[in-house]
């Protein structure tokens, strides 16, 4: 066991790469920072935030760190550039949590505004919001598959969510882009029409990483 002292002030979230070579760590002080788990260095430190941050999760394929902040916003780095890639105004209030789909072409995103959020990070824009917590929505996370994700609240509630997600992704094989509802359209479901923001520089796509 050994402990890292890295952070000014709170640490509000801790996530391990996926292959474990690295750690990320969200605090209080509004930073993101990578560590080393070899070295126990830091290798790099991402200041974009203006308030705290709450959660922070790595890409799939662990090129990328996300963060949610109290600033109310979403920002995605790329670890080998050390760049701010994507940048979304996501919610109303504080982002509580987020989760990227397992294969890394959508993120869902719960705020103190009491909304989950689905984003296209290959297309920069917010796919749909949804409305089922009476009170913040705290913490979202995808099921191993996609198939599914959760989300859970202030009001005691945990909701589970079927998200459709790789059936969208099939039928935008099968059709070029055809499909136009990824979520139920009934129920606490808002279909978004437009992007909150472009992203700012090229959208993570399905050969994100890869050689």
């Amino acid at each position: 066991m050994f402990s890292i002292n890295a952070h000014s002030h709170w640490v509000k979230a801790a996530e391990f790469s996926p292959d474990t070579r690295l750690i990320a760590s969200g605090s209080e002080d509004r930073t993101v920072k990578l560590w080393d788990m070899t070295s126990k260095n830091m290798i790099s430190s991402f200041q974009d935030h203006s308030q705290g941050v709450n959660t922070v999760r790595f890409h799939p394929d662990g090129t990328c760190v996300a963060a949610g902040s109290s600033d109310k916003s979403i920002k995605i780095w790329d670890i080998r550039s050390q760049r701010l890639i994507q940048h979304y105004d996501a919610h109303n209030e504080s982002v509580s949590g987020i989760t990227f789909h397992p294969n890394g072409r959508y993120l869902v995103s719960s705020s103190c505004d009491s909304t989950v959020k689905v984003w296209d990070l290959r297309q920069g824009h917010i796919l749909y919001t949804l409305y089922g917590h009476e009170g913040a929505a705290n913490t979202v996370n995808f099921s191993p598959s996609g198939d599914y994700f959760t989300s859970s609240g202030n009001d005691s509630v945990v909701m589970i969510w079927k998200s459709n997600l790789n059936e969208f992704e099939q039928e935008l094989i099968d059709d070029f882009g055809g499909k136009t509802s990824v979520l139920p359209t009934s129920g606490p479901v808002k279909k978004e029409q437009a992007a909150v923001t472009k992203p700012l520089s090229k959208p993570i796509d399905s050969t994100h990483g890869k050689k």
